[in-house]
This record gives structure tokens, sequence and C-alpha cells, in this order.
């Protein structure tokens, strides 16, 4: 029998991961195949959040590297303005505009964006979320940054 008889249906997803240390990957992740109705932002914090310490991402030039979420610095999910889901579960989310300075002193600002409800919406609620990556926008892409990596998170109104 063949091993493709047992292979668990995945869907790829390009990404860019930024490694702590600053090397940056272009690639592709392996996501569970799950309804429609999941949104691609929900995937890939499931994805990220899941018992796995390890994940394969197939590089653009075919090679695949197992990369360890604790040296992840970030994750980036580009996508479309025009992209209606996401601007539909983003418009469902909270959204505090920050700076997030990360252990290098590489800065990054945007929305931090979480579902909680309206007494749990402070900045220090959503960043004392049990998850391990806090979900920013910023321009037309989601980040996904690894909490271990940022030394402070600067609330920043206005900017």
């Amino acid at each position: 029998m063949s091993q493709t008889t047992f292979a668990v249906p995945k869907d790829k997803q390009d990404v860019t991961v930024l490694l702590n240390g600053g090397k940056s990957l272009q690639g592709a992740i392996f996501l569970e195949y799950t309804p429609a109705e999941l949104s691609i932002h929900h995937r890939i914090a499931a994805f990220l959040e899941d018992g796995n310490l390890f994940f394969p991402l197939v590089l653009k030039t075919g090679s695949t590297e197992l990369i360890h979420k604790r040296n992840v610095k970030l994750i980036e999910l580009a996508f479309r303005p025009d992209q209606e889901d996401l601007k539909r579960v983003f418009s469902l989310m909270h959204q505090i505009r920050i700076s997030a300075v990360f252990t290098d002193e590489q800065t990054i600002n945007g929305i931090a964006i979480a579902e909680v409800p309206e007494e749990k919406a402070r900045l220090s609620d959503i960043l004392n979320l049990p998850a391990k990556f806090l979900n920013v926008k910023v321009d037309h892409a989601v980040c996904y940054i690894n909490k271990d990596a940022i030394r402070k998170v600067l609330y920043a109104p206005g900017k």
C-alpha cells in the first residue's frame, strides 16, 4: 500500500517566516483541512497554537525545512485589501493600535487583534491571553508574533 493512502488532507498557505536572528524564509505551511466556515486567520492561529514544536516549511526552492516554533519571530500572511472574508473576521475582533518592540530592538507598528469580550479588551488582557502568538494587522498583512520574541508592547493611539 502506498504512503498516500494514509495521507491526511492539508491545505498549503504561502507565508513569510522571520526567524530569531533576522533570517527571512518564504514558503508554504500546511494547514489542517477544515470547513470553509473557518477563516484563514483562524486556521493559521490554530496551526501556531497546536502542540507541535516543529512544522515543515516548503521553501520557494522546493526544499523543506523543519522549523521549531520557538525560533520563529513572526509569521506574515499577506492578504488583498479586497479580501472580504478577512475584513469580516477582523471587523468582529477587538482592535488596539500598538508598537511591539522585539528583544533585538526591531519595532513593528500595527493593530493588535483579538477575539475577547469587552470586559477583557484591555491591551494587558490581550497580551496575557494563553496564546503563544500575538496577532497584529500591518497594512495588508497579518503578523503572528511570537510573544517570546517581544521585549515590550506600547499602546500607540493615533499612529
